[in-house]
């Protein structure tokens, strides 16, 4: 089995992990405060024109204005919605009934806009009649603006806005980074060939402790295991390709599997949040999940499949290899084998792990053997 990190190294892997995950937080934020930006400066330019097309134009001086007061409140708003309240609201869709997630996420979206509507409102009269934000002159129109249809306008407009980027985000989160964006460029759309990292994640033990507990409490049990363990993929930026009973199967590009060493990595920070929660499944089901994968690289066909309900598929050799080499771990006693293949592309020297040689094993439907490798924490 695998030895357990040792503290210096855990707090080093869950350093490494935080930094990704807080990059990637920033990043996206960014990316939604831009565009939510650009949206704003859309808004404001769309409504110059069509009041300009019926001879009731408020002059440049007042759209001038309304962009330098609506474009940063909005963008701040971006910000603190990619920061707290879009990542809130993905977990509440994960974890609730949806009815009680989107009345949760309905009620953060209305305070967020309010906060917007007052700050921009304060800094819109306040440029509109060249007085300080704080002057007491401009609290008559700043009331005036918030209990009138305007408001109601501009509200049911972001309301929309920020559903849009939510079922963007949820349909991301179900295909896993850049699928979407896939999908609508069409790049899947006929079959093509391509490299790829396949980790197959399997809980142990699973007949066992489906035994013990009850169907629906079973079902609970793996539920919250994949919930537990998906933070770690997408922090990876892995693919969740299909869910098979009690194994995950998930997937990388080469380069970005590669890069960092995120297919390695996704297996240690899942192991982690598993061994943190312990004590939450031993309270709630009398047992804690312990889980093996198996890893494999090489060329897949890939395409778009289905008519009713189209998904991304792969297929090919890589697949089938890689399930085999998670078969394995039981056997020769270890929670994470990998092909030389795979190993041999990626750089292990200097970043905490170390592999292990395992040797050559045969594998079921494999003519010629394969030499196989574990990784452990140094």
């Amino acid at each position: 089995m695998l030895r357990p990190d040792n503290g210096e190294n855990m707090r080093a892997n869950s350093s490494s992990s935080n930094g990704r995950k807080w990059r990637g937080a920033i990043k996206d934020a960014f990316l939604i405060a831009s565009l939510w930006a650009a949206i704003a400066v859309f808004q404001a330019t769309y409504e110059f024109a069509i009041l300009a097309s019926y001879n009731a134009s408020p002059g440049m001086r007042t759209y001038l204005i309304l962009l330098q007061s609506s474009v940063p409140a909005v963008f701040i708003a971006g910000l603190l919605a990619g920061f707290l309240v879009l990542p809130l609201v993905n977990s509440w869709l994960r974890a609730h009934a949806y009815g009680s997630a989107l009345l949760m996420s309905l009620l953060s979206i209305l305070a967020l806009f309010f906060l917007t509507s007052l700050l921009g409102t304060f800094i819109y009269n306040s440029l509109r009649l060249k007085v300080s934000i704080f002057d007491p002159a401009i609290l008559p129109s700043v009331i005036e603006y918030l209990t009138g249809m305007e408001n109601l306008k501009n509200f049911l407009f972001w309301l929309f806005v920020a559903t849009i980027t939510i079922i963007t985000l949820q349909i991301n989160d179900k295909y896993g980074p850049g699928v979407l964006w896939a999908f609508i460029m069409g790049r899947y759309f006929h079959p093509r060939t391509e490299g790829r990292i396949f980790l197959f994640l399997d809980i142990r033990s699973s007949t066992a402790i489906a035994e013990k507990l009850e169907e629906v409490q079973y079902f609970e049990f793996v539920k919250d295991f994949f919930q537990d363990v998906t933070p770690a993929i997408l922090a990876t930026k892995g693919e969740i390709y299909q869910y098979v009973g009690d194994e995950i199967v998930v997937s990388w590009p080469m380069d970005r599997g590669l890069r960092n060493n995120n297919c390695i990595h996704a297996f240690f920070q899942a192991l982690r949040s598993i061994q943190e929660k312990a004590p939450h499944y031993q309270q709630k089901y009398g047992v804690a999940p312990s889980f093996k994968v198996g890893l494999h690289c090489g060329t897949v066909v890939s395409g778009e499949i289905g008519v009713i309900k189209r998904d991304i598929a792969y297929s090919g050799d890589v697949l089938n290899t890689a399930a085999r080499i998670q078969s394995k771990c039981n056997e020769l006693g270890v929670d994470i084998l990998l092909s030389e293949t795979l190993l041999q592309q990626l750089h292990l020297a200097g970043s905490g792990f170390r592999e292990q040689a395992i040797g050559e094993v045969e594998l079921r439907g494999k003519a010629e053997a394969v030499r196989l490798y574990t990784v452990e924490a140094e």
